[in-house]
């Protein structure tokens, strides 16, 4: 096989046969004998050997700088450690742009896919999926009503009752570099904190370090997304507009990337004094001045239920209202 077949054999395992920079982002990060490696996977370190007629040692070292480089995810079996290729194109952004020994190059080239391929790519996802990979979840102290908040909904309650907890850099701020918003900001969580901690990737906090740095991501103005399914937490990110692959593309093309929360922010007008420091901080355009009437009034379609509209609300005007049923997050 051709050296650049490799990387395109590469690219169609992740159903990214198409791209043209996808095989060189595989090229960058991995060198001829891992390619090969790789397209041969899923085994175990010791069937890989026999395969290739090396030693075990030698394909365990392999796999070992693989896994660090976010190629190949591991699991345990009864016939030793399985190793398998990262799955799709989301896994291998997340996770190679998290290898610690990135060259800036690298990153630079992820930035290039995500302003030359991704926009396209992601009107196929927009109109393939079902439903979105992941949802806002709002500032949950500022919810009236703390009954209506469900653990699943609540980030300071998946804090509370988590396992490991880790923190990553933000993959797209780390390669985007758009604005000044803290990058060593997203939480992986439970299974995603151990794996993360096991590759090196991030580092291990405390749920005291955690629920500091949500208190940090609301105070710069950031949205935290997380699953969207009501079982299985894995990550919060801190989503800024300008950096974030998915916001943009939600703002300016109203793809259906992310689903919002099940809130929306409401507005007492006999509190607001339209000062309009709500308008600065929503993203979506959902808050506008009614300069008539001198107040801010949300336009519900846009709303999309993160709350930090109302971290910002000086007057105590505005709160935030359910307004989808609770199976609107699927199971």
């Amino acid at each position: 096989m051709a050296d650049e077949e490799r990387y395109h054999a590469l690219a169609e395992k992740i159903f990214m046969g198409n791209s043209d920079l996808i095989p060189s982002l595989f090229e960058m990060i991995a060198g001829l004998e891992e390619a090969d490696l790789l397209l041969a996977l899923p085994g175990t370190a010791k069937g890989m050997a026999e395969s290739y007629g090396k030693s075990e040692e030698e394909i365990q070292g392999m796999l070992d700088t693989l896994f660090r480089k976010g190629l190949v995810f591991k699991k345990e079996t009864p016939e030793g450690t399985l190793y398998r290729l990262c799955r799709d194109l989301m896994q291998f952004h997340d996770a190679s742009i998290l290898w610690p020994e990135a060259p800036r190059e690298y990153l630079d080239l992820w930035q290039r896919f995500m302003e030359e391929e991704w926009p396209a790519f992601s009107e196929i996802v927009d109109k393939i999926l079902p439903r979105p990979v992941a949802r806002i979840v709002p500032v949950g102290e500022t919810v009236g009503g703390r009954q209506q908040i469900l653990a699943y909904e609540d980030v300071r309650q998946m804090i509370e009752e988590s396992g490991t907890i880790a923190v990553t850099n933000c993959t797209c701020r780390l390669t985007a570099r758009k604005c000044d918003r803290p990058v060593e900001i997203c939480l992986q969580i439970g299974k995603a904190g151990e794996y993360t901690i096991d590759r090196g990737s991030g580092r291990e906090i405390d749920k005291e370090e955690a629920l500091a740095l949500l208190r940090k991501a609301e105070e710069a103005g950031l949205i935290h997304t997380t699953m969207n399914r009501a079982e299985d937490t894995h990550f919060i990110c801190n989503c800024c507009e300008d950096c974030c692959m998915t916001f943009p593309l939600i703002i300016n093309k109203k793809l259906h990337l992310c689903d919002p929360s099940r809130f929306t922010a409401r507005i007492d007008e006999e509190l607001c004094n339209g000062c309009g420091d709500c308008l600065e901080r929503c993203y979506f355009g959902a808050m506008v001045l009614n300069d008539e009437r001198e107040v801010v009034v949300v336009d519900e379609e846009e709303c999309m239920g993160c709350g930090l509209c109302q971290v910002v609300c000086s007057e105590g005007a505005i709160s935030m209202e359910v307004v989808r049923e609770e199976d609107f997050i699927p199971t």
